[in-house]
């Protein structure tokens, strides 16, 4: 069987070097990625939308302009609707980092191992995902399907190729290819950039109550998320710094 991630980026600042960063997207098998699909677009279209943008609903900027309270939350509350309607079906993969504290506490050739934060964040998706279809049979694949344009897409296509081709990564069996393409025309995309929003926000905002998106995917879908602190980057230091590998090869997964 074949499966989908579709991924999403937010940070602050520059995005060449963000203080903070995190990857977040849905999973989930071909037929139930069509169904929500299907849905999506056609939410979008009775709203006169053609394409899901989470910053700008929140804002009400962009297509969103002059938007009452009403509309913008009956807009939310149906796109929401179809993904609590999969239920676990649908699986919801974040991870997140510091960028400042990983520039500050690990050192130059312990980033060379592991990467730019993009990356760190990118391979620990990407690894979090091919380790959990480990209970699935061993023919099983899944395709990662990132934005066209992004900035991040070339990297991400170029890695993925590289992390199949890496034979001390275990779960290289598992990964299909890695595409991009556009959301007004991948409507998964759009659902990726909700999640994208919702879990930055979080970790952004830590300390605040849990928005209630991000409330209610946490308690209908499968969920996971890593995310490297300042703790968490302390921890794990000795260990990235002495690993025997060549430049980014290097592939963690990171406790909340």
């Amino acid at each position: 069987m074949l499966f989908r991630f579709y991924r999403d980026e937010s940070y602050d600042g520059n995005s060449l070097r963000p203080d903070a960063l995190t990857i977040s997207g849905f999973f989930s098998d071909e037929a139930t990625w069509a169904e929500i699909e299907r849905q999506w677009s056609n939410v979008n279209a009775r709203y006169s939308v053609q394409c899901f943008h989470a910053t700008a609903l929140n804002h009400r900027k962009e297509e969103y302009e002059g938007w009452p309270r009403k509309r913008q939350i009956g807009y939310s509350a149906e796109l929401l609707a179809i993904l609590t309607d999969q239920g676990k079906r649908l699986v919801a993969y974040n991870c997140g980092i510091r960028s400042d504290a990983y520039r500050r506490i690990i050192s130059d050739e312990g980033q060379r191992k592991l990467g730019s934060p993009w990356f760190v964040c990118f391979k620990s998706c990407i690894a979090m995902v091919a380790r959990h279809m480990e209970t699935l049979p061993v023919e099983d694949s899944f395709s990662v399907i990132v934005e066209t344009g992004s900035g991040f897409d070339k990297m991400a296509m170029e890695f993925f190729e590289k992390l199949a081709k890496n034979p001390n990564f275990p779960y290289r069996h598992r990964l299909g290819a890695c595409t991009a393409a556009k959301p007004e025309k991948a409507a998964g995309l759009q659902v990726a950039d909700l999640m994208a929003y919702e879990y930055f926000r979080r970790l952004h905002r830590a300390g605040e109550e849990m928005r209630k998106p991000l409330e209610i995917i946490r308690e209908s879908s499968n969920y996971a998320e890593g995310f490297f602190g300042e703790n968490i980057l302390e921890s794990m230091k000795a260990d990235i710094e002495s690993a025997h590998c060549g430049p980014g090869d290097l592939v963690v997964i990171p406790q909340l």
